[in-house]
């Protein structure tokens, strides 16, 4: 994804991908099972849908097993969650970490125990 522009996923296709990021390797079935039972699960030729879109976009690779297909990642959670995040903060918050991080600070939802581990991963990095 490094030298493609940055395609940020859909609600749902974020579903999708956090099932496939957190199994790794599985088939369209086992996608399908990784949603919880009842009303708003989606049908399982939705969900294939969004497996084809999110392999055309370049998040998904496959091997074929017979008949089926074994899905995998081909961006971790990782990158993305970095590439979305500075997305974020160019964005909202002129390229400013500081700026991003105020605004949850100022925002009144964050407990004692949050702050408490802000204050030490800052002063993390003020040790290197």
């Amino acid at each position: 994804m490094t030298t493609k522009k940055f395609t940020e996923l859909t609600r749902a296709e974020l579903e999708v991908m956090q099932i496939i990021w957190a199994k790794r390797e599985l088939f369209l079935s086992d996608i399908y099972e990784g949603f919880p039972e009842g009303d708003n699960r989606p049908a399982y030729t939705t969900i294939s849908t969004f497996v084809r879109i999110l392999t055309q976009k370049g998040f998904v690779g496959y091997k074929r097993c017979g008949k089926s297909h074994l899905y995998f990642p081909l961006v971790s959670k990782e990158d993305y969650t970095g590439k979305f995040m500075q997305g974020v903060m160019n964005n909202f918050f002129n390229n400013s970490p500081s700026q991003l991080l105020s605004f949850f600070c100022d925002s009144g939802k964050m407990s004692a125990s949050q702050y408490d581990e802000l204050r030490k991963i800052a002063e993390k990095i003020l040790e290197k």
